[in-house]
């Protein structure tokens, strides 16, 4: 498919997203005062109810997370083995979970309410509610949180005319024979896999538009997957499917059809002749499918729901005790936040259960141009927030940029990986969507390096021994971009940088 035809709608999603956060920024950031009008026309259901996300008290919920938090992600060494202990606490927690949901839903008027989804790990439900069901979560006590679910259209590649800046997309670049591909020899991959570092034994969730399993880049892995859409478009038409062929792609039709593809082979692609990798290329994969299609009988573009990212973490929790997961990858979300958008969020709650465990959430922080903000869920102050660095080592225009917020930059610009197309497809994209899974992808190096090491440690290594970049914006500043040998090295330290690790 040719690239103009692709992205020729990029401009228009970029302004839906400033305008549907711009509007009702307020409304999102959770608390119990949401009020009728201040929802979003996004999320109003044909039934005239409004979709919403509800926190609630748990009892004893401290109590039994921290127990199953305490059985960190099985290593390849652990692979196997018995965790009976892991599977009854989080057992326990389920429960628990499960009978604060039912007492929330239990209090609310009938017909005022609709449940589309509960968490097993998470002190959440999605309902859709009438002003009547609203109120009622209002005022119940034992609600702690209501926030908006509305859907957020895909980040969509920058299109190479828009995306040459200050710093500039097409760079030139010598690449190594070994691999058409410039980002993962830029950040050091090809010097992890001649240590033996490949990601072999270890898998990277990408949480995404789904993936062709089918494609030559993802010949002979373990494909894990699964399917969260609350517009039930899961294989069968349901709102979640798991097992092979659930996180299948959409049309070629829409927008971002394949971007889940593109950042799987960029996170652990690997083609036979070794023309092309991606950086963690023996990595296995969980592929996560969490986008709707939005108005499919007027104008259908590709969309994710918060719920529904909350189920894809929720999943990737629940998978740690049978499959060695090295990291979760979000090339999604928007808006313009300058500040931590932690309250009343209940993504940080799934990205701290998961960072928890010794899994970071590394997440885009969007293609909007902004110098002084990112987007969410990026500006989760837990997250792993990416942005898009050139093959000169500059920040890529497009790229969002905070001094604070963003934890690390990453190849994004003109990036090659594999397409939907064919088979056989490829073609190089710009976005903090592929700088993201960049970042993942060498999670998977490095905890191969030193399984049992805390998300905390890697983190504090990279930022510690990487190259820094400095931005042009007026708040200048500079981040490190991720290098993995000088990671590889370097002792393991108390964190340095307690703001961007806690």
């Amino acid at each position: 498919m040719p690239p103009l035809r692709r992205n020729s709608r990029a401009v228009l999603a970029a302004f839906f997203v400033f305008w549907l956060f711009g509007v009702c920024s307020s409304a999102l950031a959770g608390g119990k005062d949401l009020s009728w009008n201040a929802l979003p026309t996004a999320s109003l259901t044909e039934n005239g109810q409004a979709r919403v996300i509800v926190g609630f008290a748990v009892t004893d919920y401290d109590e039994l997370a921290t127990a199953s938090r305490s059985h960190k992600v099985v290593t390849p060494e652990e692979a196997g083995l018995s965790r009976n202990a892991a599977l009854a606490a989080d057992a326990a927690l389920a429960r628990a979970v499960r009978r604060g949901a039912d007492a929330v839903i239990a209090d609310l008027p009938a017909k005022a309410y609709t449940v589309h989804r509960t968490y097993s790990a998470l002190p959440y439900a999605a309902l859709s509610v009438t002003p009547e069901g609203l109120a009622a979560l209002r005022d119940n006590p034992k609600v702690t949180s209501i926030e908006v679910d509305a859907p957020v259209p895909l980040p969509l590649p920058v299109p190479e005319s828009q995306a040459k800046g200050d710093d500039a997309a097409s760079d030139s670049v010598d690449l190594p024979s070994a691999n058409l591909n410039w980002g993962p020899p830029k950040i050091g991959a090809d010097t992890a896999w001649a240590r033996g570092y490949t990601g072999q034994g270890w898998h990277v969730a990408i949480l995404d538009t789904g993936i062709r399993r089918t494609h030559e880049f993802f010949a002979g892995k373990t494909i894990v997957e699964a399917c969260f859409s609350a517009a039930a478009n899961c294989p069968g038409g349901t709102t979640s499917a798991y097992g092979t062929g659930s996180a299948a792609h959409y049309s070629s039709s829409l927008q971002g059809w394949d971007h889940g593809t593109h950042c799987a082979g960029i996170a652990a692609g690997k083609k036979a002749d070794g023309s092309v990798a991606g950086v963690a290329k023996d990595a296995n994969l969980i592929a996560v499918q969490v986008f709707s299609i939005i108005d499919p009988s007027t104008s259908p573009w590709v969309g994710s729901y918060p719920s529904d990212q909350l189920d894809g973490l929720n999943y990737v929790y629940s998978l740690r005790n049978t499959y060695s997961i090295a990291a979760a990858s979000m090339s999604l979300g928007g808006g313009s936040y300058s500040s931590a958008c932690d309250t009343g969020e209940s993504r940080k709650t799934a990205i701290d259960q998961l960072r928890a465990v010794n899994i970071p959430t590394t997440i885009a922080t969007g293609n909007d141009y902004y110098c002084s903000s990112i987007g969410a869920p990026a500006c989760i102050s837990s997250a792993i927030a990416v942005g898009a660095s050139t093959s000169t080592d500059a920040r890529s225009a497009f790229s969002n940029w905070h001094p604070t917020l963003q934890t690390i930059f990453a190849p994004g610009s003109s990036i090659y990986s594999s397409t939907g197309d064919s088979d056989t497809s490829y073609e190089s994209w710009n976005g903090t969507s592929m700088a993201t899974p960049h970042v993942a992808g060498a999670w998977a190096l490095l905890r191969q390096n030193r399984p049992n090491d805390s998300v905390n440690a890697i983190l504090t290594r990279l930022l510690a021994g990487s190259p820094s970049i400095t931005t042009t914006c007026p708040s200048d500043g500079s981040l490190p971009r991720i290098f993995i040998p000088a990671a590889l090295q370097a002792a393991s330290i108390a964190p340095i940088l307690p703001i961007l690790l806690e």
